[in-house]
């Protein structure tokens, strides 16, 4: 016998998001050997790049065998290591995260917490702020992951942010509040509003103006932002960063 919470539908499995997954991997496009398949456009993946990645690689071949300076670092990395990331890699990537920012801004690696992608960080997020039956207000159209991600075993629910295509989906004050008065009317206690800008799906991104009225409200009303960046360098458009949310908070 399973226990309720793995029994329960509130997975998300069952959306029409990951039926379009299963009928995807029952017939799969192969320029050759399938053309008439399917072709997967509901997962963000950069595949672009992967011409650039295995030149590098071949160019690298200590980073695959696990090897620096042609010595095996394989025992620094075999044993039990620090829970909130390896530090040589928290090293590493807060001197990226800088550099991809003209280094106007730096990042502190004791303050850093490595997830295995962001669904983990999104679900221990979850747990850490909010409770059973509080909820998260997230514009519209969201990551359809998100209610299996964000919900199954936190059970912490989502109310919707509905924003409009007449005004090209941008988050207003109005949209704001009529979501948490939402929230109120099912007795939900709003903990945040998550957010992912660049936008998952639509690939758009915040205004100053939008992170402005989004910053306000959430002072005004005392409840948290957390703010994705997982497509941070996927876009050519003008971008407002993470570390600029601070800067106008």
């Amino acid at each position: 016998m399973l226990s309720a919470k793995a029994s329960h539908d509130s997975h998300g499995q069952d959306s029409s998001y990951f039926l379009g997954w299963q009928e995807y991997e029952k017939n799969p496009y192969h320029d050759e050997h399938n053309p008439s398949g399917i072709i997967q456009m509901g997962l963000a993946e950069n595949q672009l790049s992967f011409d650039l990645i295995e030149s590098w690689i071949a160019r690298n071949p200590d980073a695959v065998g696990l090897k620096k300076n042609g010595a095996s670092i394989f025992k620094e990395l075999a044993l039990f290591q620090d829970y909130h990331g390896l530090p040589a890699f928290k090293n590493a990537l807060v001197k990226f995260m800088a550099e991809i920012r003209g280094n106007k801004v730096k990042f502190d690696p004791n303050k850093l917490v490595l997830t295995a992608g962001s669904t983990s960080a999104n679900e221990t997020l979850m747990f850490c702020l909010a409770e059973r039956g509080d909820a998260f207000l997230i514009p519209t159209p969201y990551y359809p992951g998100f209610d299996r991600d964000l919900k199954w075993r936190t059970e912490v629910e989502i109310v919707p942010i509905h924003c409009s295509s007449s005004n090209d989906f941008h988050i207003t004050m109005p949209a704001l509040e009529k979501s948490y008065q939402e929230a109120q009317r099912l007795d939900l206690k709003v903990k945040g509003v998550l957010i992912t800008n660049p936008s998952n799906p639509l690939g758009t991104t915040m205004t100053r103006d939008e992170l402005n009225h989004l910053i306000s409200f959430c002072i005004a009303k005392n409840i948290h932002i957390i703010y994705g960046a997982a497509f941070t360098l996927f876009t050519v458009c003008q971008r407002i960063w993470a570390s600029q949310v601070f800067e106008l908070a």
